[in-house]
């Protein structure tokens, strides 16, 4: 007799969330993820980093690691966020993670309860977009422009609730190279951003994935967790789209009275100890060579998107011209539905994200978002050809 293990199932687990069946597809052009570009990888040079620190450190490896992680690692994670994003940040202040979405899993689990308003940007990561719904979060979608979440209309969306009796427990951003429309928050919409957190007593998480991934155009602003000086700011970033996304390596930032709650929750899953040895012994000494050489390649990939959907696609639609990140957002005519389109695209081999897995409402159902990061620019442009023709046959464009 078999066991129903349906019957057994836990009734505490997470809401199901329901996303387009097509992008669990194989198709042959990705252009829904944001992988690690393979063109940039330095294969040679890591394993041997990784010889090198399993030889000498190997013995480490029989003892578990300390619980927020490799020591090494985050030291190096604290000069670089001194160095890069002008935040000096206290190595005992930061915690390793499984991806940048260990990371924020995280904050959701030491801060989210059911019904708990979180404040967003309007358009925000599916994934984790996704981690606060399955808690129970009613998320708040913040209207955003080219220079990312609106700060009036933030103020104006948090006095709504408050008014309402529902005080925001967060305030959710991703800062830098926005995921999925690629903007950047720029300094004085930061400063103002801070100036409302500290106001209303609501703590920011600002996600900042893609802080490596600069191809051209002005320098970032500083993280907003190094503009703070009131504790109101937690921060997220990772290494899995620089060295690999099978690498699964990540971290959080937190003021020094966020520690008892995070650590209520353990700071989360840590990731391989082994993985984050081989990825300090390698980044200590190149990750600035190689932080350049991604972002060559990203250039050309970006280039060569850029270029193919302005040969395919008409002037109907438009898109963004990204400065960094792996991704660009594209805009098609009212009334486009890409959520349903997407099986379409998937029989010809090509997948895109539609743009409603990005809002908690299913909105949005005339953009999409198209990443660049795993193709050769050659694949890019059969790939764009046959997504043009996918919305060309449906009588979009």
């Amino acid at each position: 007799m078999a066991y129903n293990y349906q019957q057994l199932a836990s009734t505490n687990l997470p809401a199901e969330i329901e996303m387009p069946p097509g992008l669990r597809e194989e198709v042959e052009y990705i252009f829904s993820v944001t992988y690690t570009d393979p063109d940039a990888m330095a294969l040679k040079e890591f394993a041997e980093a990784a010889a090198t620190v399993i030889e000498r450190d190997g013995r480490s490896l029989g003892t578990y690691p300390p619980p927020q992680g490799h020591e090494g690692l985050r030291e190096f994670i604290s000069s670089e966020l001194s160095s890069n994003r002008g935040s000096d940040i206290p190595v005992d202040n930061i915690f390793l993670a499984s991806g940048a979405g260990g990371a924020c899993q995280v904050f959701v689990d030491a801060f989210i309860d059911p019904g708990d308003v979180v404040m967003m940007d309007e358009f925000c990561y599916h994934g984790s977009l996704n981690m606060f719904l399955k808690k129970g979060a009613r998320p708040c979608h913040v209207s955003m422009d080219q220079d990312g979440i609106i700060p009036e209309e933030l103020e104006k969306s948090i006095q709504e609730n408050i008014k309402n009796g529902d005080n925001p427990k967060l305030i959710y951003t991703i800062s830098v190279y926005h995921n999925p429309t690629g903007a950047t928050i720029n300094l004085e919409r930061r400063k103002r951003i801070v100036e409302i957190s500290n106001k209303y007593q609501i703590p920011i998480v600002e996600n900042e994935s893609y802080a490596d991934f600069h191809i051209d155009g002005p320098q970032l602003p500083p993280a907003m967790i190094g503009l703070d000086a009131d504790g109101g700011v937690m921060h997220i970033s990772a290494f899995t789209k620089l060295m690999g996304c099978g690498l699964r390596l990540g971290f959080g930032a937190f003021p020094e009275a966020a520690r008892e709650s995070l650590a209520k929750v353990g700071f989360g899953v840590s990731p391989s100890h082994l993985t984050s040895m081989a990825v300090h012994e390698y980044l200590k000494d190149n990750k600035s060579s190689y932080v350049s050489g991604v972002s060559a390649s990203l250039r050309r990939k970006r280039d060569a998107m850029l270029r193919s959907l302005g040969e395919y696609f008409p002037p109907s639609c438009t898109w963004t011209e990204p400065k960094g990140g792996m991704m660009i957002w594209m805009g098609l005519p009212e009334g486009t539905n890409t959520w349903d389109i997407l099986e379409k695209a998937v029989e010809k081999g090509v997948k895109y994200n539609p743009g409603p897995i990005f809002k908690a409402d299913r909105s949005g159902g005339n953009y999409l978002r198209l990443t660049f990061s795993h193709h050769t620019p050659e694949e890019i442009e059969e790939g764009i050809a046959l997504l043009a023709g996918v919305f060309e046959a449906e009588g979009v464009i």
